[in-house]
């Protein structure tokens, strides 16, 4: 849902992850990649098309760059984007591409021998111990890694600040007391609601897949899951116990609390409209979605607020999503090096502090907003560095840098296979019964969408 959402909104925001420190780099490798010897190529998909100018131009620049510090490394690319059933077919036919950007959901490729080890390059890397490795998770296989993050997001809990004050919600001190957990989730949304005027405590996502999607993280805060690999078969898990209470606590919240917006079958770009426009007051957020909010629709950057989302009965949960690169394991061992050169190149390129800087000042010519992104890839020295040049222009740039590094400890990715059948053929259906009908079964309407979805597509995984 995660890319799907990003292209169909226009949200493609990559602005920063973090930064610093190549110009250090390329000085400490500049000899070593001189005197490599004969020419590495290196191909790397998800290029743009011949007749964009404009983007190739820009990896044109990029690899220009690049070859300042490794003039030994050709860097040459197809513009095909990554599809599960192409890029199979392309591993056993021998044409894949040396570096492949795929989806975070995608970690079956380490299982199925698709992506290379990178453990041993990333311990020999310089800024390995500067490496938040809880990014990593997607693509961890016990102590071994199979991908580095290209771009992604993590989900929070966006609140408007005026409504929290106006209903009583900050604390003597001023602090904004948003909720730690779901009981304190539902006498907030409570108390904010105000059917009179309109307003609702907490907007949630009711329409189509993207209800089925929005209950990623309720069910993973209750303890449950989706998709588990039993015995060697993978099965549907979300008519387990722990779903059911989150499917539960839903209803609750609908038919008790009465706390959701007055149109339960909205989706994300509507729910934001209301958020802005003060008709709801806590939702789900991320850094890349405030573009929508204050350039779009008008929303005041200082009522914005952004926290973890509540802990569930297990704790906490918060769902990755966005892109990751991988290593080709049957690309020579000179091509992987190579490879796994730019992979880092573009991380600490892409972050420099002169680019947010320059980015800012753009910004501000422009009258326009844009967010520093909420993944942190790395800790310590690079990332202070990126953050405080980007807190130079915090009235341009959007970014709530402590949320995203706790939130990072508990983060979740999409169910590995069939992930938009789920939503919207299984999961969204059930939610909008439960949200639309006072006496429906959440156990029932849970048990019949997991089994017809094991049987009609789960069983499909080989």
């Amino acid at each position: 849902m995660s890319k799907r959402l990003w292209l169909s909104l226009g949200l493609v925001v990559a602005i920063a992850l973090v930064g610093w420190g190549i110009n250090r780099q390329g000085k400490e490798e500049e000899q070593t990649a001189k005197d490599a010897g004969e020419e590495v190529v290196v191909v790397i998909n998800g290029g743009p098309k011949e007749t964009d100018i404009v983007e190739v131009n820009n990896l044109k620049r990029d690899i220009a760059e690049f070859n300042k510090i490794y003039p030994n490394i050709e860097i040459k690319w197809t513009d095909r984007a990554y599809s599960p059933d192409s890029f199979t077919t392309s591993m056993a036919g021998g044409t894949a591409e040396d570096v492949i950007s795929l989806f975070a959901t995608e970690g079956y490729v380490a299982e199925r021998g698709y992506a290379l080890d990178i453990t041993d390059l990333i311990d020999k890397w310089e800024y390995r111990d500067q490496l938040n490795l809880n990014m990593l998770e997607p693509f961890r296989r016990g102590d071994r890694f199979y991908a580095l993050p290209k771009s992604g997001y993590i989900i929070g809990m966006w609140y408007n600040k005026t409504m929290f004050k106006e209903a009583g919600l900050v604390s003597d001190g001023g602090k904004y007391l948003v909720p730690e957990d779901w009981q304190e989730l539902a006498r907030a949304a409570e108390k904010l609601t105000n059917r009179q005027k309109n307003i609702a405590g907490y907007g949630i996502y009711g329409k189509d897949a993207y209800a089925g999607w929005g209950m990623l993280n309720w069910v993973w805060q209750a303890g449950g899951d989706f998709e588990k690999n039993i015995g060697g078969k993978w099965k549907a898990v979300f008519d387990e116990p722990e779903a059911v209470t989150a499917l539960e606590f839903l209803k609750k919240l609908r038919w008790e609390y009465d706390c959701f917006q007055k149109n339960i079958l909205l989706g994300p770009d509507q729910i934001w409209k209301l958020f802005a426009a003060g008709q709801v007051a806590m939702t789900n957020g991320t850094n890349d979605w405030v573009l929508n909010l204050i350039n779009k629709y008008g929303m005041k950057r200082e009522n914005l607020g952004m926290v973890l989302l509540p802990a569930g009965p297990k704790g906490r949960a918060n769902q990755l999503g966005g892109d990751y690169w991988i290593i080709n394991p049957n690309s020579s061992k000179e091509v992987q090096e190579a490879a796994f050169k730019w992979i880092t190149w573009k991380l600490l390129r892409m972050m420099d502090p002169d680019y947010v800087r320059t980015n800012g000042e753009q910004l501000r010519k422009a009258g326009q907003v844009s967010t520093i992104s909420s993944i942190p890839v790395f800790t310590g020295e690079i990332d202070e560095k990126m953050r405080s040049a980007a807190k130079e222009y915090e009235d341009v740039l959007v970014d709530w840098p402590d949320v995203w590094r706790e939130a990072s400890k508990y983060i979740h990715t999409e169910p590995p296979f069939f992930a938009q059948q789920l939503y919207s053929e299984y999961l969204g259906p059930v939610l909008q019964a439960v949200l639309t009908k006072k006496t429906a079964d959440p156990q029932k309407l849970l048990q019949n969408a997991a089994e017809n979805f094991e049987v009609r597509f789960l069983g499909q995984v080989k």
